[in-house]
């Protein structure tokens, strides 16, 4: 028997007992909707976090944060022979300093000195997306608890001057004070309980240049741990934001399988589901197999309709259980969305986010399973004697 031939039994089999085969496809798709539900809730949610945690830029850049011998500093040589290494994009420093506002007792935020031309590098988001106007502009951006501290709202302080205090040692490691006027010209947006401010790097050069850290950023992603075991060789500790990334990864890695086991439970009730509806459907046609295989039918044919009728539920459940499962996704998420608008709070955007893979493969998962629990059914179908199956009433 040709398998179109397979086929065409086995849809009209199907056809002939509408009701069992939508409520046993229907449990597929209730195992596969739960399944791809959660799962897709987890792939959202770590995209989500690894979107907010950092950018694609960010993937490439190696921050150098102290040295392990005394005698090596973090200053201009270090980064004039960083910049020697083909691989590497740029290397920018960055002055932290203890501050206080001279307008406003009672508030220290940290100023970081940083250079204007590089300031992307540190993948900071701001209200005005503002740029420093030159490399020496007097100018500063704070986060939000330094305005709250100022008694200001983010938009009144736009454009004000005020007078930091900035402590920190002159170039022969004596301890001195500078007084800096600049003007507020964008606010930080911040989720820390800290207070600090960005401005150009000029602006600090009476203090010691012994920096606080150095970004290097590579031409490209695949070099960041080429370059970053270089530096450590070097006697520098590093960071990277790529381990960040590696760590929530892994930490959604076993969220998804905890999720994607609950819908399992749901998926194995639909698998007895199968197994139970294939059994029936060959108790009620053992007379018809008796008469297939008393006119030639073979013992492979009979097989395969039945595991074609098994992996035909499961492909329909598996199909209309991803688009459920999706949809549902959907929905929950544009709900939560309106109401985060309607409330005037920050809608968190998309936290369903399914993979053209992962979809494919779960349909393919629950066409496995299917088929799977209807290999019994079928095996007996096969190997039932046509002259007792005659006599089957």
């Amino acid at each position: 028997m040709k398998m179109i031939d397979v086929l065409r039994i086995a849809l009209g089999n199907l056809r002939r007992n509408k009701l069992r085969t939508t409520l046993t496809v229907a449990g597929v798709v209730v195992g596969i909707a739960t399944i791809v539900f959660l799962v897709t809730l987890g792939f959202g949610l770590q995209k989500l976090v690894v979107s907010n945690t950092t950018n694609l830029e960010a993937l490439k850049v190696v921050t150098i944060t102290k040295s392990k011998d005394e005698n090596k500093l973090l200053n201009d040589a270090l980064i004039d022979n960083l910049k020697k290494n083909p691989e590497v994009d740029l290397a920018t420093p960055i002055l932290s300093y203890s501050g206080t506002v001279k307008e406003k007792e009672g508030i220290a935020p940290v100023i970081n000195g940083v250079e204007p031309k590089n300031f992307a590098v540190y993948d900071l988001k701001t209200n005005l997306n503002k740029k420093f106007s030159s490399d020496n502009a007097g100018e500063i951006m704070i986060n939000k608890n330094v305005v709250t501290a100022l008694n200001e709202t983010e938009d009144q302080i736009i454009g004000k001057d005020f007078t930091f205090d900035i402590t920190g040692l002159d170039p022969t490691n004596t301890a001195k004070t500078i007084s800096v006027k600049l003007k507020v010209i964008d606010i930080i947006k911040d989720d820390s309980k800290g207070k600090f401010g960005y401005t150009p790097i000029a602006n600090l050069k009476e203090l010691n240049h012994h920096f606080f850290n150095i970004k290097v950023k590579v031409k490209q992603k695949e070099k960041l741990q080429e370059v970053k075991k270089e530096i450590e060789s070097q006697g520098f500790e590093t960071s990277v934001v790529a381990s960040q990334v590696d760590a929530i990864n892994l930490a959604f890695g076993v969220i998804n399988g905890v999720l994607g086991a609950f819908g399992m439970i749901a998926l194995f009730v639909a698998a007895i589901g199968i197994f139970n509806t294939m059994t029936i459907s060959l108790l009620e046609r053992t007379h018809e197999i008796g008469i297939m295989k008393a006119i030639g039918g073979r013992d492979k044919d009979c097989s395969r309709i039945f595991t074609a009728e098994a992996a035909i539920i499961g492909f329909m459940g598996g199909f209309f259980g991803v688009f459920s499962g999706w949809g549902g996704g959907k929905a929950i998420e544009l709900l939560i969305n309106f109401l985060a608008n309607k409330a005037g709070g920050s809608a968190p955007g998309h936290l369903f986010y399914t993979p053209p893979t992962f979809a494919i493969g779960v349909v393919l998962f629950a066409f496995f399973v299917s088929t799977f629990a209807g290999i019994w059914p079928a095996r007996r179908a096969s190997k039932l004697n046509p002259l007792e199956a005659l006599r089957y009433e």
